[in-house]
């Protein structure tokens, strides 16, 4: 099992601050065993929905059109997705601003935070990345309550989390990472697993596509500018640990993790403009988590020094490398 924290900490960040990060990520849990197909097609059913509805959890509607020209198309929305990783990895440098919304219990959270990526394309050098951002509780006055720092020179990807004053740090090795894949680099879960060791938006779409299924791409437009939404579901093995061991048992989400995900992509870029997890209710969808990318800057220069770090005094960091190095094996 990975027990990585890359952006996708940032979904699960909200439901375990109580917690102190007991609970891995939803997108690093393992994966075993198989579903039922009846499981399966009940949320390909919910999501085929030409209007299906879309609410914050906490109950306040959102005020963006509906999606248009839906269709159930899992091979297009998969080239898609592995279009849009690409791009991703293809730019000289990314930079922008990110805003969370968490509707999770009676606790909300929003996390504010910027996020930059460099790479020096001429000369092949490899990805430098820096993200960080602070969590603030909506019940509170906007009091922050946490920080995640995630920094990588192309190297040592470090990863600092503080959470009332208390920090974590882990260290991963890129490049052993990056070199483990490169001995089967046709097999798709590898590349996977290498971009998750990576960190930062590559990180994120690469845990999202690891553990989901891809079933429909529809369009909608948001303030004016329409978007390619691309729509999954948790994939069979991700659904089968919440049975208990018992195959054939009934599935049964804890409240605190979602069933679906939306990535908002522009259509020109195919940068992820938005990606939203959703709960099923009876006969809707409700946002649990909304991820914005706001004032998105391509190709434009980053100085080096963004990408510098050195862990507080007195942490000693965590080297996960190994648990990279075990899964990639393991593929």
């Amino acid at each position: 099992m990975l027990r990585i924290l890359t952006l996708t900490t940032g979904l699960l960040l909200v439901a375990v601050l109580n917690d102190f990060f007991s609970i891995s990520s939803w997108a690093q849990l393992p994966q075993r065993l198989t579903i039922q197909e009846d499981t399966e097609k009940a949320d390909e059913q919910l999501l085929a929905q030409a209007d299906p509805q879309e609410k914050p959890a906490g109950g306040n509607a959102i005020s963006d059109e509906s999606e248009k020209n839906l269709k159930k198309n899992p091979v297009y929305a998969e080239a898609l997705l592995n279009k849009a990783r690409e791009k991703l990895l293809s730019y000289s440098s990314i930079q922008t601003q990110i805003t969370e919304n968490v509707e999770i219990g009676p606790k909300p959270f929003i996390m504010t935070g910027n996020y930059l990526q460099s790479k020096d394309l001429k000369q092949g050098k490899e990805l430098k990345l820096r993200l960080e951002f602070q969590v603030k509780s909506q019940n509170s006055g906007g009091k922050p309550v946490g920080s995640v720092l995630e920094i990588c020179d192309g190297q040592v990807l470090w990863t600092e989390h503080t959470i009332k004053g208390t920090s974590r740090v882990t260290r991963r090795d890129v490049q052993a990472i990056l070199q483990q894949a490169q001995i089967n680099p046709q097999a798709q879960s590898n590349m996977l697993v290498a971009q998750l060791g990576l960190g930062g938006l590559p990180g994120l779409l690469a845990s999202i596509q690891k553990n989901m299924n891809f079933v429909s791409v529809a369009e909608r437009t948001i303030s004016g500018k329409t978007l390619t939404v691309l729509n999954g579901v948790w994939k069979d093995e991700f659904l089968a640990q919440w049975k208990g061991g018992d195959p054939a048992a009934p599935v049964e989400l804890p409240a605190y993790v979602p069933e679906v995900v939306r990535i908002y992509l522009d259509q020109d870029t195919l940068f992820p403009r938005r990606i939203v997890y959703l709960k099923k209710t009876q006969d809707s969808l409700q946002s649990m988590v909304t991820l914005n990318f706001s004032k998105v800057t391509l190709n434009s220069p980053i100085p080096d020094t963004e990408f510098t770090y050195e862990p507080p005094d007195g942490v000693f960091p965590v080297d996960v490398t190994k648990q990279y190095l075990q899964q990639l094996n393991k593929e």
